[in-house]
């Protein structure tokens, strides 16, 4: 379909333009307010300053499509495909885009006060000052943001050299003491055999026991041979 013949279909009273394709055209300034453009291909299409407000673009490809300045406010853009769109200062209040694909898209300056965002994939868009206010981005944008962040941030620091070392001794320590057979605190001695420490003791105390044989030969001296011969005598006579 070709712009002039859409413009006066249009103009006519017609509404419904499913599926239509508009590829590669030159749509500035179109009137298409309430149309039905479900499924509908506007790729690389010029869309500038176009009314395309409470029109009905759900699943439809506006990938690359220069959307400067145009009016989408109340649009329903579930699911559709805004690639590397330019959306720069656009009208979006009020505008559906749960599910849609604004990757890459220029969104800056654009107005999304109270447009809906639940489950779009806003991977590398521009929103430099754009207006969000109480529009719906949904905790899964925030968890794709988060699953962006880098792992460094999640993962705790690697231990430095000294660290390592520190931990190795540790752990061959710890080792060691699982190794070894678990061994009473206070141990007892055993009981030497008391026969043998008693023999023992009465060797060293004979060994150390001075020879006492001299000293009672010298206090008790034997009797001399001249008072033997006097005892054998007396009794003679």
């Amino acid at each position: 379909m070709k712009p002039q013949e859409l413009i006066q279909r249009y103009n006519s009273g017609e509404r419904d333009f499913t599926g239509i394709n508009l590829d590669y055209t030159n749509l500035d300034k179109i009137n298409l307010a309430g149309a039905n453009l479900t499924n509908a291909s506007f790729r690389q299409a010029n869309l500038q300053q176009a009314n395309l407000q409470q029109a009905n673009l759900t699943h439809a490809n506006l990938e690359d499509a220069d959307l400067r300045n145009s009016n989408l406010a109340k649009t329903l853009l579930k699911e559709a495909s805004l690639i590397g769109a330019s959306l720069t200062q656009a009208n979006l209040q009020e505008a559906v885009l749960t599910n849609s694909n604004l990757e890459d898209a220029d969104l800056t300056k654009a107005n999304l006060t109270t447009a809906n965002l639940i489950g779009s994939n806003l991977k590398r868009t521009i929103l430099k000052d754009a207006i969000t206010r109480d529009a719906k981005f949904k905790a899964v944008v925030e968890a794709k943001k988060a699953a962006e962040k880098p792992q460094s941030s999640e993962k705790k620091a690697e231990p430095t050299s000294s660290q390592s070392k520190r931990n190795i001794t540790k752990d061959e320590d710890k080792s060691a003491k699982v190794d070894e057979p678990n061994k009473p605190e206070n141990i007892e001695e055993k009981p030497v055999n008391k026969s043998k420490a008693t023999i023992n003791k009465k060797e060293e105390s004979s060994e150390n026991k001075p020879d006492n044989s001299a000293e009672t030969q010298k206090n008790n001296p034997k009797p001399s041979t001249t008072r033997a011969k006097r005892t054998t005598k007396k009794k003679d006579q």
